[in-house]
This record gives structure tokens, sequence and C-alpha cells, in this order.
């Protein structure tokens, strides 16, 4: 039983329909499928959390970047942005 309901933004399924190739698109979406078991990830990820923002998270898969927050009470996590390094920051 899942813990956490994934829910992904329009921006980031836009991102991951126009611009990156099926097999990175697989591996983005299982690395996301993984979320749903936090804390308790069944794979390590490189993930961090983020400075200045409360509860906002990101992990890598390869140069992408994914930016997600965590609603602890609801048990909810959003996935806000999918992007290239130089890009998902700003």
């Amino acid at each position: 039983m899942a813990r956490y309901e994934i829910l992904i933004s329009k921006r980031a399924c836009r991102f991951l329909n126009e611009r990156v190739d099926r097999e990175t698109k697989g591996k983005i979406l299982d690395e996301v499928a993984d979320l749903e078991n936090f804390p308790f990830l069944s794979r390590p990820h490189d993930m961090a959390k983020l400075k200045g923002k409360k509860n906002y998270y990101r992990f890598r898969v390869g140069q992408l970047r994914i930016i997600f927050r965590i609603d602890k009470p609801s048990k909810k996590i959003y996935v806000e942005k999918i992007d290239y390094r130089k890009s998902v920051y700003k």
C-alpha cells in the first residue's frame, strides 16, 4: 500500500512529454514512483532538501532535476518542476 499520493504539475508533465526521450522519461517516472514510500525509499536516490524552502526537496536523474514538495499531514507529494540543472532553479 502506498504511503503517499504523488501529484505531478502540468509544467512537469509538459516537460516530460515534449523535451525528453522515451528512455529518460521511463527513468524519471520510475524514480518518482518510488517517492510513494517516502521516507522509506526502496532504492538509493541522490536527494537533498532545498535550502530556504520548507518541505521542498530535489533529486537528480543524470543532468535533470526533479523539484518536489512534501505535504506530510495530507500524505501528498507534489512534483512541481522537472528540468535541466541550469534552468530548474530559476
